[in-house]
């Protein structure tokens, strides 16, 4: 039996180069055409999402009110950190991926379809109860939040933050040329990127590496528009996993990255280590760059307690 339901959109029209804006142009042509009642919001600055999203669930505590976002990873990262901020933080999230990356749509299986979404809704789904991580941290204005994705220290954010800030990626994105940013700036992270000491500790064990590389702390398998850095980590497994990749040599990193694309194999490699846990602290003293679910933050020292978190989702 198909559910009565109304709908609230919140969306970035300009998440994956612009690709937001036409999804929901047709997930709103969906709706219409099953007389489905719908009001949206887009969002016109960073971070507007997470104070439309707490506003929204405020103000429309029920249960057939449902919230899509429609945008990509960082998107949802702000509504999700937004309900949590909310008197209702058990508030389900549906989301229609249409970022560049949508990492997190590939780690839940989520539909990218706008018919199929709406469908899979009318048929009443439970919400499922997902992982998200939790972090409190040594960052000025952001000392605190939720990241469904992952938290990255070093070679990913280096590459997240020359992307952000690079002059040329207005035009190129105008040009649909966006995901060249992405491609140039890992041949400028090979090249640039620098070691670090990192120091990882559970509640029983303490970890110190010297030669960190790449330090990230994740909550499914994928990073970087699809590529599977810790094949085994789960969004209903219950604990957070550190990854920590020692720097290889460049004819090393190209036949680690070559095993990761082919059978995920790399996890073998001396260099690449993991830590999981339902908590996790992680230090770092030397200024480097850092991204949260595909945003970026500036060169520092960091000094981060992560715990796992939950969510619900409607698929």
């Amino acid at each position: 039996m198909s559910k009565k339901i109304k709908v609230h959109l919140l969306v970035n029209e300009t998440a994956g180069n612009g690709n937001a804006k036409k999804a929901n142009i047709a997930l709103q042509q969906v709706l219409n055409e099953l007389n489905i009642p719908f009001t949206w919001q887009k969002s016109r600055f960073p971070k507007e999402l997470t104070t439309l999203a707490k506003n929204y669930v405020n103000t429309n505590p029920s249960e057939n009110n449902i919230l899509i976002v429609v945008g990509g990873d960082g998107s949802f990262n702000e509504v999700l950190n937004g309900i949590k901020a909310s008197n209702y933080p058990d508030t389900p999230i549906t989301y229609l991926p249409a970022g560049t990356g949508n990492d997190f749509a590939r780690g839940a299986g989520l539909t990218a379809d706008p018919r199929q979404l709406v469908h899979n809704l009318l048929n009443d789904p439970a919400p499922e109860q997902v992982d998200c991580g939790y972090f409190s941290a040594n960052i000025p204005g952001e000392n605190t939040g939720y990241f469904v994705n992952n938290f990255g220290i070093g070679f990913d954010a280096f590459i997240v933050y020359q992307s952000n800030h690079e002059k040329l990626k207005d035009m190129l994105n105008r040009l649909n040329l966006g995901n060249l940013i992405y491609g140039l700036n890992v041949v400028k992270a090979l090249a640039q990127q620098d070691t670090f000491t990192v120091t990882v500790k559970t509640k029983d064990k303490t970890w110190r590496y010297s030669n960190a590389y790449f330090v990230t702390t994740t909550n499914h398998p994928y990073f970087g528009g699809g590529f599977a850095i810790l094949p085994k980590a789960d969004i209903y497994s219950h604990h957070l996993d550190t990854v920590i990749v020692e720097k290889p040599s460049l004819s090393k990193f190209i036949f680690l990255f070559s095993k990761l694309l082919k059978d995920g194999s790399h996890v073998n490699a001396p260099q690449f280590h993991y830590v999981e846990a339902q908590e996790i602290q992680v230090e770092t003293r030397k200024p480097e760059f850092a991204q949260i679910d595909g945003e970026d933050v500036n060169a520092q020292g960091f000094k981060v307690k992560f715990k796992i978190d939950h969510f619900n989702l409607l698929k």
